[in-house]
């Protein structure tokens, strides 16, 4: 990345848009950063699983669990929005429902590549449930939704059918 020099004589508008810029270029490379190092993660947590794959799942459950807010073992996903709602909450309502959709994303690609690991390593069948259960649970809630998020919700959906392909093909 090369350096941005905001010049503090510039005019007042042209410095704000320019340290705008500066500001968006060093969190765009970061983000770049973050993002090309997720495949190498994801594939040591594979290759972690062939020897904890049990440790790793209530691991991945747990994180799971906590970045949902969810405590009991249901793992309901609900869609946060509903048609009630003012223009403001609404929106905060698809930005929240946005970020629950990342999670599952990033849960199912750990998912679908530590679960592969399964004929190398057995794992507790109420593990496998979670996970079926979970993966259906998204297949429910998908239908007759409509909203901003409806193509990320359709993304996630095939994402946790791969994860029930995955399972088919070990079990």
């Amino acid at each position: 990345m090369l350096p941005i020099n905001v010049d503090p004589d510039s005019k007042p508008g042209e410095y704000v848009l320019k340290s705008l810029f500066v500001n968006f270029t060093t969190q765009a490379e970061r983000k770049i950063r973050i993002i090309m190092a997720e495949p190498l993660v994801i594939s040591s947590m594979s290759s972690l699983s062939e020897y904890c794959l049990p440790s790793i799942l209530r691991t991945l459950f747990d994180w799971y669990k906590r970045q949902n807010g969810i405590e009991d073992e249901s793992h309901e996903y609900r869609p946060r929005t509903s048609t009630k709602s003012k223009s403001d909450e609404q929106q905060r309502d698809y930005l929240m429902e946005r970020r629950d959709l990342a999670i599952d994303f990033i849960f199912s690609l750990v998912l679908i590549e530590v679960l592969k690991q399964i004929p190398l390593h057995p794992v507790i069948d109420s593990l496998v449930h979670d996970v079926i259960n979970l993966a259906f649970k998204h297949f429910k809630y998908k239908e007759g939704y409509l909203g901003p998020n409806t193509g990320n919700m359709h993304i996630v959906a095939d994402l946790y059918a791969e994860v029930i392909g995955v399972l088919a093909q070990a079990k």
